[in-house]
């Protein structure tokens, strides 16, 4: 295996950048929402933290709901596949708000994890019915 098939093999085990992009812009948007009442730069930065935050988030999280909907149970599945990712989402979150300083952190956090726990059973479903598959998807139960 060369250098670039390598790449995009760890593309597709580890990203998706569809939905990294999506939520970047949508969470960032959020996070400046919630601290609006403090200052420009405050509020500003609380965005591209959680923009950043985000990002990289949805991106991992997208595709580890999609290995979680390759198990043949589907309570397990949707269960493990919602779970696993809302807990990935709110630890990424709180350490960019934390290092950042952001004056709401736990309010600027809670939005993109009930957000990621409940798009992760929409990902889940997509992915079990066979759209948006990676190119190395495992086929449910195999």
């Amino acid at each position: 295996m060369n250098w670039w098939q390598r790449v995009v093999s760890f593309y597709h085990n580890v990203f998706n950048v569809k939905f990294a992009i999506i939520s970047a812009a949508f969470n960032g948007f959020v996070a400046v929402l919630v601290n609006a009442g403090h200052s420009p730069e405050q509020f500003w930065m609380a965005g591209v933290a959680q923009s950043i935050s985000s990002f990289l988030s949805t991106g991992v999280t997208a595709r580890v709901v999609q290995h979680f909907s390759s198990i043949r149970s589907w309570p397990v599945s949707y269960f493990l596949g919602s779970l696993v990712p809302a807990v990935m989402t709110f630890a990424m979150s709180w350490l960019a708000h934390f290092w950042n300083n952001t004056p709401e952190v736990l309010a600027s956090c809670v939005a993109p994890t009930v957000i990621s726990y409940t798009t992760s059973y929409v990902t889940n479903y997509i992915t079990r019915r066979g759209y948006l598959l990676p190119g190395n998807y495992k086929e449910v139960g195999k």
